[in-house]
């Protein structure tokens, strides 16, 4: 009877939908209900983060790591103690800053992102407003509140340093993906001698660029996509305008190791992409934070506009060095790495316009390929007006493809005749004839070959003849892109870390894929 009372009340009170996070401030049962008598599904530990559904009286419907939800007690979280909504620390204000903010993509589990103010503290450096604006960039780019992991003043002597990048691929599963904000002081020393480019710790230690790219190989060996900011000067000049300093200085050791290396040297791995502050040497902060991670913040929002709707770094960085071309300084943005790479691919800038869009979609879904696997397509003559093909891949995977035309995607493969995407190496598919006659032969195709299967549904596709096609729309084309590059936004995927699903799983949730461009000769068309 007390049970069942219990029960009726905790029931009967009132519920406050929120959203957030909240930290468990001492260990909790994971409950089915409200009531400390309802069935456990999980424990949940100290210091753990979890995201807040729903507030009922004394309990919180939370989920916790796994995509295990349920209800803890209020008070074993830090929810009573958070400011309020209103009061929430915010990124200062910028006149960069002037469009809405754009929904930020999915947050996937597999999304990590460390921030490291090496700037020196208020009023000398901005440290704290680099770090809210890096946050707000890495929610746009998908990360979870609780991957996204700041370090700041003390902790970032140059061993602490050292410790948070190995800390970072430590954390880092297979196919997922990291962002890096590096706030700090260009480093050189006095002397005239070339040293190349280095940052200068808490410590007053230079942090050589040589060193740096040791880390980003192993991390670039691993990840799906690296993406990295360095808001930091690289050398005097120009001289910083009123209200503005430059971050750089040659306050170093007398005895500094030079390693003549440059943060943007050739050869960088193709998953790689590395945004540079002071590509012409001087980096300016003010009261905000740096000048960079400001305009990068502005154009992450929105303001970027690229020829595909999606923000690339070339689009990315073009969009912030129009920016910053409006201030005074002269300040120069720098583009390493691979600059087709799209940080952000859910959320869009604008809308792909024009009838050249559907190429421009399938282009910029190429460039996102892993091309570290290997991808081999041999076209084989037949007699039958379809066309075949041999597919060769280091992996087995998931095959599609794809075909551009005027306002539409089509899709040749998977097919009403072969309706199983799934191929294993070494596989042969075949292309029917279209209904309309129309050839494919000289014609652009491109082949996709995924870790996870792709939904033809969601991603808009309808059945066409002998083929599928989208919507002869923008949002057919979004449907479609979305689904390619986002794979599966189930919560499994979306709130389970890479590390804690088997291999079979973490396939499924693979954002990953090969990619190559391909044109049949013209014995090989459907006629």
């Amino acid at each position: 009877m007390l049970r069942a009372a219990l029960t009726a009340l905790l029931v009967a009170l009132p519920a406050l939908t929120c959203a957030g996070t909240a930290l468990v401030t001492r260990p909790d049962t994971l409950r089915e209900s409200p009531s400390p008598f309802a069935f456990r599904v999980a424990e949940v530990h100290r210091r753990s983060s979890v995201e807040v559904l729903e507030v009922r009286g004394e309990w919180v419907r939370v989920e916790s790591t796994g995509n295990r939800s349920g209800w803890i007690r209020r008070d074993s979280t830090d929810l009573d103690s958070q400011p309020a909504p209103d009061t929430l620390a915010k990124p200062p204000s910028s006149p960069l800053r002037g469009a809405p903010a754009l929904p930020r993509s999915p947050t996937r589990a597999s999304h990590h992102a460390l921030i490291l103010s090496l700037t020196p503290p208020a009023p000398a450096g901005q440290g704290a407003a680099d770090a809210a604006n890096a946050g707000r960039i890495a929610s746009l780019m998908g990360v979870p509140d609780a991957n996204i992991r700041h370090l700041s003043g003390e902790a970032l002597t140059l061993d602490g340093l050292r410790q948070a990048l190995a800390d970072l691929d430590a954390r880092i599963g297979e196919q997922d993906r990291a962002f890096i904000h590096i706030a700090a002081d260009g480093a050189r020393p006095r002397s005239a001698r070339e040293c190349g480019d280095a940052l200068l710790t808490h410590d007053r230690q230079p942090f050589a660029a040589s060193e740096l790219h040791r880390y980003l190989g192993s991390l670039s060996a691993r990840a799906d996509k690296v993406f990295l900011i360095i808001d930091a000067g690289r050398g005097e000049e120009p001289r910083p305008a009123p209200g503005q300093r430059n971050r750089f200085t040659r306050q170093l050791p007398p005895d500094a190791a030079c390693s003549g290396d440059t943060f943007e040297r050739a050869g960088l791995p193709a998953n790689l992409q590395l945004l540079l502050a002071g590509g012409n040497r001087a980096a300016f902060e003010d009261e905000r934070g740096g000048l960079a991670t400001q305009a990068l913040l502005a154009c992450f929002e929105g303001q970027a506009s690229g020829a595909t709707g999606l923000a690339d770094g070339e689009t990315l960085r073009a969009c912030a060095q129009a920016h910053l071309d409006r201030l005074p300084g002269g300040q120069h943005l720098t583009l390493a790495g691979n600059p087709a790479l799209i940080p952000a691919p859910l959320a869009w800038a604008s809308d792909p316009s024009g009838k050249d869009a559907p190429r421009r979609l399938l282009e910029a879904i190429h460039a996102q390929r892993d091309n570290r696997r290997q991808l081999d397509i041999l076209p084989l003559r037949r007699s039958d007006g379809a066309a075949a093909l041999r597919i060769a891949g280091d992996r087995p995977g998931h095959l599609y493809i794809l075909q551009a035309g005027e306002d539409r995607l089509t899709l040749l493969y998977p097919n009403p005749f072969s309706p199983d995407a799934r191929l294993e190496p070494g596989t042969t598919v075949t292309l029917p004839a279209s209904d309309d006659r129309k050839p494919l032969a000289n014609g652009r195709l491109l082949v996709l070959l995924t870790d996870s299967a792709r939904s033809l549904q969601r991603g808009g596709f309808q059945p066409s003849g002998a083929f599928s096609a989208t919507f002869p729309d923008v949002r057919g084309l979004r449907l479609a892109t979305e689904e390619f590059l986002g794979g599966d936004t189930s919560p499994l995927c979306r709130f389970s870390e890479t590390r804690n699903l088997g291999a079979e799983q973490a396939r499924r949730c693979s954002t990953a894929f090969a990619a190559k461009w391909i044109t049949l000769p013209a014995g090989n068309a459907p006629r």
